[in-house]
C-alpha cells in the first residue's frame, strides 16, 4: 500500500478526512497535531517549545529544527509494515524534504490528496469548529448549542487556532510555506487534486474514487 500525504488550507476538513482514510484503510494516522499536543501535554522539553508558539496565538507554525527532531523520532517509532497516511506534514520544502528521505531509505511508496477550498468556507468552518476537550473529536455547530460531546461527555471547546483574529493569519502563513509543496508534488507526478468544499461524505467519496483510479 501507498503511503498518503494530505494537504489542505485550515478548515479545509483534512484532518477529518485523514482519520476516516486511516480507519478505513487501515492505516497508521500520522497526524502531526495530535503527536504535537499530546508531546506538549508530557511537558516535555519539546513539547515545550510546541506550546510556548501555540500560546503567541498569530497563526505561526512550530519552527522546523523543533518539528523535525520530533517527527524523526516518531517515525522511528512506527511499524513500517501498515501504511501511514500523514495529516498536518510536511508543512514546508525542507520538511518535505526530509520525508523523501525516508521514504527512499524505506522503499516506500506515496501520494498526495491535496484539498482545495474556498476561503469563505474556510472561515465559516473554522469558526464554528469546537473539540472535545477529552476525546479530541470535532464538531462544526452553532456556538449556542455547543456544550457536551456527543461520544464521551467532554466538554466543548474552541481551541486558540480557531479563533477569529488567527483564522486569517494561518491561512495566509498557509499560503507562504505551505502551498509551495502543491509545486513540488505536482512536479513530481504524485499530486491528487480533490475538490474539498462539499460535504464530509462527497469529499470522502471523490477521495476513494480518485485512490481506487491510481
Amino acid at each position: 500500500m501507498k503511503d498518503i500525504i494530505i494537504l489542505g488550507p485550515p478548515g479545509s476538513g483534512k484532518g477529518t478526512q485523514a482519520k476516516y482514510l486511516a480507519e478505513k484503510l487501515k492505516m497508521y494516522y500520522f497526524g502531526m497535531g495530535d503527536l504535537m499536543r499530546e508531546e506538549a501535554a508530557k511537558k516535555t522539553e519539546i513539547g515545550q517549545e510546541f506550546q510556548k508558539t501555540w500560546n503567541k496565538g498569530e497563526g505561526q507554525l512550530v519552527p522546523t529544527e523543533f518539528t523535525e527532531r520530533f517527527v524523526a523520532q516518531k517515525l522511528k517509532e512506527l511499524e513500517l509494515s501498515r501504511g501511514i497516511i500523514f495529516d498536518g506534514y510536511p508543512r514546508n520544502l525542507s520538511q518535505a524534504e526530509m520525508l523523501e528521505e525516508f521514504f527512499q531509505e524505506n522503499t516506500r511508496d506515496y501520494l498526495v490528496i491535496n484539498l482545495e477550498c474556498s476561503v469563505e468556507n474556510l472561515i465559516k468552518r473554522m469558526e464554528t469548529r469546537r473539540v472535545c476537550g477529552k476525546c479530541g473529536k470535532i464538531f462544526f455547530r452553532s456556538q449556542e448549542s455547543m456544550n457536551r460531546c456527543d461520544s464521551c461527555s467532554g466538554s466543548l471547546i474552541q481551541r486558540q487556532e480557531d479563533k477569529p483574529d488567527t483564522i486569517r493569519k494561518r491561512i495566509e502563513v498557509y499560503r507562504e510555506q505551505t502551498e509551495p509543496l502543491i509545486v513540488f508534488y505536482r512536479g513530481r507526478g504524485r499530486m491528487i487534486t480533490v475538490d474539498g468544499n462539499p460535504s464530509i461524505e462527497a469529499v470522502q467519496a471523490e477521495i476513494l474514487g480518485k485512490l481506487n483510479g491510481n
